[in-house]
């Protein structure tokens, strides 16, 4: 078997080779079409683009809360106020005459009974939750978390050391026991 005698496929056309010159100057850069960022913008980072759809991350912003920012310095003003109340009655308490010239005038004959410590536990606790109750809310004011029931519950404790030493002071004095029962 012989082949059909055919013509040859014809051959493609080589393209030129460049030709490499030193003495003629090299050709432009291309010019950038968008301009250098300027002081402060930000060059965006393509590669950290979301996906199509997907929401790009962004870290939750802790806003500060006003409303227990204002009430908890209310309510440090309020306490600060209390507590030189509370001071003085633990002074009044801690003068027996003056003591017994208040009891006097309510008609109560006087008061008998004894102070005991009683001046003391109010004046150091007022004091001391006073300023426990500062340091905690100011450090949770600075952490921006709520703070406001810090100086509350601070007042709400004074309150109930400063009534149970009221009351043991003048259960303390048998006429006014005898005066509460007649």
């Amino acid at each position: 078997m012989s082949e059909p005698n055919s013509a040859p496929d014809p051959t493609p056309e080589v393209p030129k080779a460049p030709s490499y010159t030193y003495d003629t100057p090299a050709a432009a850069a291309p010019s950038n079409p968008l301009p250098p960022p300027t002081y402060g913008e930000r060059v965006p980072d393509y590669s950290a683009a979301p996906v199509y759809g997907q929401q790009p991350y962004q870290p939750p912003v802790k806003r500060r809360r006003t409303w227990d920012l204002v009430l908890t310095v209310i309510l440090f003003v309020v306490g600060f106020f209390g507590m030189l109340i509370g001071l003085f009655y633990a002074w009044a308490f801690s003068d027996p005459v003056l003591l017994n010239e208040a009891m006097g005038q309510g008609g109560m004959g006087g008061f008998n009974g004894t102070i005991g410590a009683g001046p003391a536990i109010i004046a150091v606790s007022h004091i001391v939750l006073y300023l426990v109750a500062l340091g905690v809310g100011i450090l949770l004011l600075v952490k921006n978390k709520i703070a406001f029931w810090v100086p509350l519950s601070a007042g709400v404790i004074a309150a109930i050391v400063f009534w149970g030493v009221l009351v043991s002071i003048l259960l303390s004095d048998p006429d006014f026991m005898a005066n509460v029962y007649r």
